[in-house]
């Protein structure tokens, strides 16, 4: 059994794009699946149902000639460049090796990804509904198309290295860009291969290690091949119709707009800040803040517990009850109710002079400062 690999460096952005779709929309002429590779020139892509000028500073991208683009996949925006390796998995629809459920098939196609890095000495876990996170840090963001006609595409951003303060200069997060502590935080939420390994890898071996770890894992062979003539004319229509087009990418694709809201509450340990993005009803992000003494990774539980959790009051009781219970002793004196008190606050607080603000980055999960 052998699958397709094509490879790219460099590609600018409505090009690799609009190859992904290409592949997408044709893969139900194919066997098996193809494995692609690639990097961009340097980019902002935002997902799918993202709100372009809720999630990227879009005068900053325009002063420093960063164009930006939307992808037909979801999840958060994303800086991408040759320092960032975008993985896109496109598989036919009936795949008897590949579910047909979004979870499942999410699972399954990460599967090779962790397989990979774990070969290179990082041991990554999925966690929530699209990362790769390892030691509690963020190292890929994960996301899935799945057309009406053709095949399912499962896409990754993996950072072989990162400039963590561009990507806050060009991203919008939900906190002061001018924090002191702001790209401090976002650090230790973030990681790369580069500083996992403590070593410069470059982005061939990092492409070889990841052709090998998917082989390995599906036990098939991996090996390049070139494009059909049909997905090279199909790629350079949505190239031109859809991926150069202001309507895609700056159109609103999502179904509701972020709202955030904030709140502060004094507890017997310190004040516990809260700041949270949110949609209808449902829970995006939460953002944990404060002068209070808790450990990093108590508090990256939390966050990551509540992404994208409805936000029913007693279903976020649960959830924080389950984390705190996790990490009781790294809590010290702040309580479920607590932490509870101030989510449902936040909720209840909107801020409308700031609701452009939306859920930003996908690898700025969180900035807020913790003492």
């Amino acid at each position: 059994m052998s699958w397709r690999l094509l490879t790219d460096h460099g590609v600018a952005h409505h090009r690799g794009l609009a190859l992904d779709d290409a592949l997408t929309r044709y893969a139900s002429n194919w066997d098996e699946p193809t494995l692609r590779l690639y990097t961009y020139t340097l980019c902002v892509l935002v997902g799918r149902f993202q709100h372009v000028a809720s999630a990227v500073n879009l005068d900053r991208c325009d002063a420093l000639g960063i164009p930006v683009n939307r992808r037909p996949s979801g999840g958060g925006a994303i800086v991408m460049g040759p320092d960032q390796l975008g993985i896109a998995l496109i598989v036919p629809s009936q795949h008897e090796r590949f579910s047909s459920r979004s979870q499942d098939l999410m699972a399954q196609c990460t599967s090779g990804l962790i397989h990979a890095l774990a070969k290179m000495g990082v041991d990554t876990q999925f966690e929530g509904k699209n990362d790769l996170v390892t030691r509690g840090r963020k190292i890929a963001g994960l996301g899935l198309y799945q057309p009406r006609t053709g095949g399912r595409l499962f896409h990754a951003s993996l950072l072989l290295d990162l400039d963590v303060g561009n990507m806050l200069n060009v991203l919008r997060t939900p906190f002061d860009a001018s924090a002191a502590d702001h790209e401090r935080a976002a650090k230790k939420r973030i990681t790369t291969i580069r500083d996992e390994q403590m070593r410069r890898l470059s982005m061939s071996d990092l492409v070889a290690a990841i052709q090998a770890g998917y082989a390995e894992n599906f036990d098939v062979n991996i090996t390049p091949a070139p494009l059909l003539t049909e997905e090279a004319q199909l790629a350079e229509s949505l190239c031109v119709d859809q991926y150069s087009s202001k309507q895609w990418i700056y159109g609103s694709n999502a179904p509701l707009r972020d709202r955030v809201g904030q709140s502060s509450l004094r507890t017997e340990a310190g004040d516990l800040e809260m700041r949270v993005i949110f949609a209808g009803q449902t829970l995006k992000s939460v953002f944990v803040g404060g002068n209070f003494i808790a450990s990093d990774r108590a508090v990256y539980d939390l966050e990551n517990s509540l992404r994208w959790h409805v936000s029913d009051p007693d279903s976020i009781e649960q959830t924080v009850a389950d984390s705190v219970a996790r990490n009781e002793a790294a809590w010290d004196r702040i309580t479920v109710d607590d932490i509870t008190e101030a989510l449902v606050l936040a909720l209840q607080q909107p801020d409308r002079l700031q609701d452009s603000v939306g859920d930003g980055a996908c690898f700025a999960r969180t900035t807020a400062q913790i003492a």
